[in-house]
Order: C-alpha cells, then sequence, then structure tokens
C-alpha cells in the first residue's frame, strides 16, 4: 500500500478539524445553546429594578396626606472606578462624608454601600461615572400633623407597613414592582433604557379616606389644648357623620411621647352615664316606661345590693326625661329594673358593644360586653351606670349615631375611595346599615332627651348661641392597674349631636385622669366640644352642609354677640357664620377668654397686627393672640379695620375682611 502523500495528509487533518470544528458549534449551540446565551446576556445585559410606587393617601377633599417620592441608593465598586479624582470630586458635591471618600481610594474595598438615599437629580452625574451603580428606592413623604399619623400609620426603614391604613391595605397600596434587562456598552455603562421588561411595574392604589383634614386639625388643636390645660393623661375625639357612617376627625393623644396607638379604635373604656341613653331607648322601645314617667329616687342616696348609689343632684323624684337630663344613677336603675338581665345585655349588644365596628384600622378591640351568665348580683345595676361594660371611642359615637339618623346603626368607614393608578374608582364606600335598633320615633325622643341634658342638664357648657346641641356627659371612676378604682381618677367625656334638631356631626371628647377641682364630663369634656364645634363653623370646608345648617339656627340670636366661657382656649376660638353666602350680611363677635382663664383681660393698648396674605383661619388666629375680638365682614381680600399698625385697646372688636365667594 502506498504511503499517502504529504497533501493527502494535509487534506485529512483539515477534514478532522473542520469535523471536530463543527461537532464543538453543534455541541455549543445545540447541546449548551442556552447556558451559553444566558452567559451572554449577563455580560452584555444587567438586571435593574423598577420599582412600583407606594400610593398615595388622600383626605376627603383630595389634600395629599401620604405621598411616594422616588430617591436612589448609591454603591460604588472601587475596582471598576476608572477616574478616582473625578468621582471623588462628585461626592464631595453630594455631600458625601470624609470616611466614605476615603474607602473608595482604600485598595481593600471591593463594594461600598453609600449610606442615605438621594433625589435623583442630585446625583446624575456621579450615576453615569463606571464603578457606581445606583438602586431605585421608594420614600414615603407624610403629613406634620401627629393625629394625621396615627391614621396613616407608619413604615419601617425596609418599607414594611407597621400600621394604620399602611398595614390595613397594604397589598393594595404597595403596587407591583418589576425587573428588567439594560444593555451595556464595552466598558460596561448603560445603554440607554431598559430593555426586555419581564413586566411592567404598577403602582399602588390611591387611598381617599372620609377624613376632613380642615376637621382633623381642629379637633387636635382642641384636644392637645384640653390635655395640657387639665394635665391629663390622653385623650380622644371622635366626629362622625350619622347619616352615612363616615368618620371626619379620629385624634388620640397621650402624654407619653412614645404612644402611636389610635385609642380611639384599640383602647375601651367605662363609659359612665353616656350610657343612660340606651336603656332609656330599650325602656321607650318595649314600652316599659314612658319619658314623664315619675319614679322614686330616694333624696339621690339608695342601698341596693350592699352597695351606695348616689346622686350628684339628689332630688326626691325624677321623671325618665329629667333622670337623663341630670344623669341620675338611682333613677336609671330604678327604670331599668324593669328590665331583664338578657334584654339589657341584647340591648347593649344590638348598639354594636362588645363587638368590633369593622373599621379599616388594625388592632380594633371588640370591648368587653360579659353574658348575663358569668354577671355578680352587682352587674346589673352597674351596666345600666356605663360600669362593668367597655367600649372604644368609635363604638360609642356609632351607637350615638344611630339616635342622630333616626334609628339605624351604620357600620363605620374611614375609606372614602380606592382608585387605581390610572384614576379607575376600584372601591367606593357606600352607607351599610348593620341593623336597625331603633323607631324613629324612640330615635326622636331620646333625641329630646338629649337637648335637654344641654339646655338645662349636666352639660350646659356645651351649649351654643347660634345652635342646638344635643349630648350627654359621662364621668366614670377609672381602673388603675387591674388593681380597682383609683380614687380621684376619672374619665371624662361627652357626647355630643350637632346640630341637636338635625345633627351633622356626632362628636365624642374623652379625657382621661384630668387633674383638678373640676373632672365631670359636663364641666371639662363638654366644653372642648363646644370649642370644636365653633371652630368648625368658622372654618371653610369642615364637612358641614351650610345650607340645611341656617335652617337650624337659632333664630332669637342672629346678630348677638357668642360668648366663649372661661374654659374655651383663644387659639380655637373662631368666627362663626351660618353659611358662606351670609358672609357680610350676618356676623358674630367671638369675645376672647382671658389668657389664663381666670383673670379678666387687661384694657391695655395694642398694636393690630398686618394680616394681609393670610389665610382666613391664620387671620383671626394672628388677632385673636394679639388679645383683640375679630367681626366677620364681606370684602375683596384680608384686611382689618381699624388698619393694620393701629393701635387699640385689648378687647376691641377689629373687622375682618375676607373674599366673599
Amino acid at each position: 500500500m502506498p504511503r499517502p502523500n504529504r497533501l493527502t495528509v494535509i487534506h485529512g487533518v483539515l477534514v478532522l478539524f473542520a469535523a471536530a470544528l463543527i461537532a464543538q458549534s453543534a455541541k455549543v449551540q445545540i447541546v449548551h445553546g442556552k447556558e451559553w446565551t444566558e452567559r451572554g446576556r449577563k455580560q452584555h445585559f444587567f438586571s435593574s429594578s423598577l420599582p412600583a410606587a407606594r400610593g398615595d393617601i388622600l383626605d376627603a377633599s383630595g389634600e395629599m396626606l401620604v405621598e411616594s417620592r422616588e430617591l436612589v441608593r448609591i454603591a460604588i465598586a472601587p475596582p471598576e472606578v476608572r477616574d478616582t479624582a473625578k468621582l471623588l470630586r462628585s461626592m464631595r458635591q453630594v455631600g458625601m462624608s470624609d470616611a466614605i471618600l476615603k474607602s473608595v481610594i482604600d485598595s481593600r474595598h471591593k463594594w461600598i454601600d453609600v449610606p442615605g438615599v438621594f433625589v435623583p437629580p442630585d446625583v446624575a452625574t456621579l450615576v453615569s461615572m463606571r464603578g457606581v451603580h445606583a438602586t431605585a428606592v421608594m420614600q414615603r413623604v407624610y403629613s406634620t400633623s401627629p393625629g394625621i399619623r396615627r391614621i396613616v400609620g407608619r413604615l419601617d426603614p425596609a418599607g414594611n407597613a407597621l400600621d394604620g391604613i399602611e398595614a390595613a391595605l397594604d397589598s393594595t397600596l404597595r403596587g407591583d414592582s418589576a425587573r428588567a434587562s439594560v444593555a451595556r456598552d464595552k466598558r460596561g455603562n448603560a445603554l440607554g433604557s431598559p430593555l426586555d421588561a419581564a413586566g411592567l411595574s404598577h403602582d399602588g392604589a390611591t387611598i381617599v379616606l372620609t377624613i376632613n383634614h380642615a376637621l382633623q386639625d381642629i379637633c387636635e388643636r382642641a384636644l392637645a389644648e384640653a390635655i395640657d390645660s387639665l394635665h391629663a393623661s390622653g385623650g380622644d375625639i371622635v366626629v362622625m357623620n350619622p347619616h352615612t357612617g363616615d368618620v371626619l376627625a379620629l385624634v388620640s393623644q397621650r402624654t407619653d411621647a412614645a404612644a402611636v396607638a389610635n385609642t380611639s379604635v384599640t383602647e375601651p373604656f367605662e363609659p359612665g352615664s353616656t350610657l343612660k341613653p340606651f336603656v332609656a331607648a330599650a325602656l321607650l322601645t318595649k314600652k316599659r316606661a314612658r319619658p314623664d314617667e315619675v319614679i322614686s329616687t330616694y333624696g339621690g342616696k339608695l342601698e341596693l345590693e350592699g352597695r351606695t348609689i348616689t346622686d350628684t343632684h339628689p332630688a326626691a323624684s325624677l321623671s325618665l326625661f329629667d333622670v337623663i337630663k341630670f344623669s341620675s344613677n338611682i333613677g336609671i336603675v330604678m327604670f331599668g329594673q324593669r328590665l331583664t338581665p338578657r334584654e339589657k345585655y341584647e340591648n347593649f349588644r344590638d348598639f354594636g358593644f362588645g363587638s368590633p365596628t369593622g373599621i379599616t384600622l388594625p388592632a380594633e378591640s371588640p370591648g368587653t360586653l360579659r353574658e348575663p351568665r358569668t354577671w355578680s348580683k352587682q352587674t346589673p345595676a352597674s351596666v345600666l351606670m356605663g360600669y362593668e361594660i367597655a367600649v372604644t371611642p368609635l363604638q360609642l359615637v356609632t351607637a350615638y349615631s344611630s339616635i342622630a339618623n333616626g334609628g339605624d346603626l351604620l357600620e363605620p368607614h374611614i375609606v372614602k375611595e380606592i382608585r387605581a393608578a390610572n384614576g379607575d374608582v376600584l372601591y367606593k364606600a357606600d352607607k351599610r346599615v348593620v341593623r336597625r335598633v331603633l323607631s324613629r320615633d324612640v330615635a326622636h325622643t331620646v333625641q329630646q332627651m338629649l337637648l335637654g341634658v344641654v339646655q338645662g342638664g349636666t352639660a350646659t357648657k356645651a351649649d351654643l348661641q347660634t345652635f342646638e346641641v344635643a349630648g350627654k356627659s359621662g364621668t366614670a371612676r377609672r381602673v388603675v392597674n387591674g388593681q380597682g378604682y383609683s380614687a380621684g381618677n376619672y374619665t371624662a367625656s361627652f357626647v355630643g349631636l350637632f346640630p341637636g334638631d338635625d345633627p351633622q356631626y356626632v362628636v365624642l371628647v374623652k379625657l382621661d385622669s384630668p387633674q383638678g377641682t373640676h373632672y365631670a364630663g359636663g364641666e371639662i369634656a363638654a366644653p372642648v366640644t363646644n370649642v370644636v364645634l365653633r371652630a368648625a363653623l368658622a372654618a371653610r370646608d369642615a364637612a358641614l352642609n351650610r345650607q340645611s345648617l341656617a335652617a337650624s339656627e337659632k333664630r332669637d340670636t342672629v346678630q348677638k354677640p357668642l360668648v366663649a366661657s372661661n374654659d374655651v382656649h383663644p387659639d380655637t376660638v373662631a368666627l362663626v357664620s351660618p353659611s358662606d353666602s351670609d358672609a357680610g350680611s350676618i356676623s358674630y363677635v367671638v369675645h376672647l377668654p382671658s389668657p389664663n382663664h381666670t383673670a379678666p383681660v387687661t384694657l391695655t393698648p395694642r398694636v393690630i397686627p398686618d394680616v394681609r396674605g393670610m389665610t382666613l383661619r391664620a387671620a383671626v388666629h394672628a388677632l385673636h393672640a394679639a388679645g383683640f375680638r375679630v367681626q366677620l365682614v364681606g370684602s375683596p381680600a384680608i384686611a382689618t379695620n381699624p388698619a393694620a399698625g393701629s393701635v387699640a385697646l385689648a378687647g376691641t372688636t377689629v373687622q375682618l375682611g375676607h373674599p366673599s365667594q
């Protein structure tokens, strides 16, 4: 066999090489094709996060309470940096610390996470440099109001919801984030916009609350002043629209700065005499008593089941109407004996006590309402006086709303609407009747009893000269550390219906452990309600129907001065006008109390401040702070008469103009 020549050998080698090359190509492209494709993608593309913006939270009028702001976190990989001097200059320009600058030039560091977050335009130059890696993050910006913060809640540094609306509607607010692949050039720099997104991000939904920001602010100021002046340990104010179930204001404050819970829904209390109207309602519904029926009240002292029951306003006998008017413990116990323990329990249960309301806030307490089989001998009388039963402020306001609206127990709600990022309405709150608890006639009769309480009973300090106010005060001894009732430690409360003849608000004011000689709800909680109502009347938008309100005005008090009692702080006293359209034709003068609440105002000359350019509320506040009375008049712009800079005696009435539209 002849030996192959050199040319044949070369051809054979080339054929074998070509076959090996084809085999290797087949292996790379067919057998390991997916693996090499993924490696290529990793070399030419990098994964970029496309975070979804967390949804905004608005008040009922559309005012922003919480919003998300896009920021960036910065990380630096020193081995990738090409121009260290330029990088250091850019880092100094955005205010990075010297410690971070030194770590960048330290060859031992391979990766540096820069603390803090930055506004994208401020670090645009820095982010464009090789070796600088930016990650988009979303930061929540909250209203400065502490009361609003308790409602909307908080997020931890990692973006996890902790409480409030943020926690209750976390999945709705959070939205859906996405990741995208971004192309690199040969130097590793990003090219253009994100490509091949693995799914577009969807921003979170917008939550619209029923809270009225102006009314919330009024309640926060009034409660803060009351807690401070009375040295109380805390308090709550809740305002509800009794016809819709909308919670218009929800304020909780504690002297403990670390307290963040919204105690209006999380902390039940023994309501005391504010529970008596529901006993009267049960008696009237079951026809066990009439409003004018008189019963013996034993001169204000009664021995029953080993205990002594006393009345603050002793009388030999009282009608059911007067039992409520003067908050007679003996009277309500004697009338209440006509109800069986089961009927008492079912009556309170039907008004919603002992069960959560279902409001969209976390950690709501159901309160305490024990079954009759667990009652002691004294419990049947205690529950009639508002003891051995615990309710939250929200539950109590909800129950009173059934009296105000004609007998329907409504489900309270704080979320008015939920809107998708594109504006589509995903949810809209509608009035929801849980059950009918009273006939319209009984509700009206109980409402008349509550009018009597304010007109001449235990809560006259809640009364307004311009409009009727109905309500009921309560004063209950407090249990301290579970060790029994503490002497001199009380919960003072008042629940008001405004206007009393056609309520638009149900307002609860509760003060915990007030200090001083006055601690009764009618003495200290009712005046706070008075302040809230007058400030709401003065506000341009406090969720009041001005047209309906005009029909409820006391006709015999038009153009009479509205005098503030000594319990009212000048910061919250404001102008009262029946309706916006009446501005300039009907006005009321608010007489300021003395700054120290005890001594009369000293009539010394003072300079009238310049309020031009201020909002109406700020202008009123400035004039009150200067010691002047204020009268609202119609004019094209905010100005004073006498003019700013004039000297007048303290207590002088200053006319304040405002836009007539």
